[in-house]
């Protein structure tokens, strides 16, 4: 009997869901790649069942996740990863006709709450303190060998100065893990539905090229959040709270990079905007990169509102 490339296909995606959460904690090699083939595998399903995607998916899914509890213990869940789960809500969105923005958005946001979940549970338990302490101590060895300690006593620096510095950095670093875990979370989901947008068409969806990029108004309220938690936990203190505000303006910040930088480059393509300018704005763009990003980010926010793309340009009156 002939068996086609569809069907062929079809059942490796399946074995991906089924088989692929097992390999992951068995073998202990879960991680960026499994993701991504786990995404890939629960959209391409969606893709060739059509209107039962999501029934289909989540059964599979289900399934894969049970295998890896069943053969390797309750204990293993610490080992898994949730992003996979966000293509779910993606084939939801799909059955639903959701607009693509929306779906975009909401989809991200699924990636991003259920990448930081496993991350969370472990914050949750504390960072031991002897480990940050090992960690600064080993950055102040560094400096030393390297000859800069001397150098920065030289400027007024105190040794008791700089390990305090390092002490700050490295806790405003273990902050933000939640932040830089939901950033790869939807690095991973957009990486894999720009894929199949681009490249394995979904019947219904139609593909948007990079510059028309934008996420429905309503996205703004998430940084309006972020903003008030951070200030009403600066003010009063709880950490907690102002730890959230960073987190999200973190997220938000990436996120509104890659939009504004979707805005830059639509703009660059008007056709009022000569060459001459366009290369003045690229080359003060590479040159002054801090202030560009900066910039990015705030017109990838107001063009959520303003929709830059759309406003009308009155013409001068003769």
């Amino acid at each position: 009997m002939y068996v086609s490339d569809q069907k062929t296909t079809n059942t490796l995606a399946v074995l991906v869901l089924v088989i692929g959460p097992w390999l992951g904690v068995s073998m202990q090699v879960w991680g960026w790649m499994l993701d991504i083939l786990l995404l890939i595998a629960l959209l391409w399903v969606g893709r060739s069942v059509g209107g039962q995607g999501l029934r289909y998916g989540m059964v599979f899914l289900i399934s894969g996740y049970g295998l890896a509890l069943l053969f390797n213990g309750v204990s293993s869940i610490q080992y898994f990863s949730f992003v996979p789960w966000a293509a779910l809500v993606t084939l939801w969105g799909m059955g639903a006709n959701i607009p693509q923005r929306a779906l975009v958005f909401w989809s991200l946001v699924a990636a991003g709450i259920l990448g930081v979940l496993p991350t969370l549970a472990m914050l949750m338990q504390g960072i031991p303190q002897e480990s940050i302490q090992n960690f600064v101590q080993n950055m102040m060895d560094q400096y030393r060998q390297a000859g800069l300690l001397e150098t920065l006593k030289t400027q007024g620096i105190s040794e008791l100065e700089l390990q305090s510095l390092f002490e700050q950095i490295v806790n405003t670093l273990i902050m933000l893990i939640p932040g830089l875990v939901a950033i790869t979370a939807l690095a991973k989901w957009g990486a894999v539905y720009y894929t199949f947008m681009r490249w394995i068409p979904i019947p219904g969806r139609e593909y948007r090229p990079f510059t028309e990029w934008r996420l429905p108004w309503y996205a703004i309220w998430g940084m309006n959040f972020a903003i008030v938690s951070y200030l009403i936990g600066d003010q009063f203190q709880w950490l907690a709270i102002k730890s959230i505000g960073m987190n999200l303006m973190l997220v938000y910040g990436v996120v509104a990079f890659v939009l504004g930088s979707a805005l830059f480059v639509s703009l660059l393509k008007k056709p009022w905007i000569s060459g001459f300018l366009k290369f003045i704005l690229l080359f003060s763009s590479f040159l002054y990169i801090q202030v560009t990003a900066m910039v990015l980010i705030i017109m990838g926010l107001l063009d959520l509102v303003l929709d830059f793309r759309h406003m009308p340009i009155r013409k001068k009156e003769e």
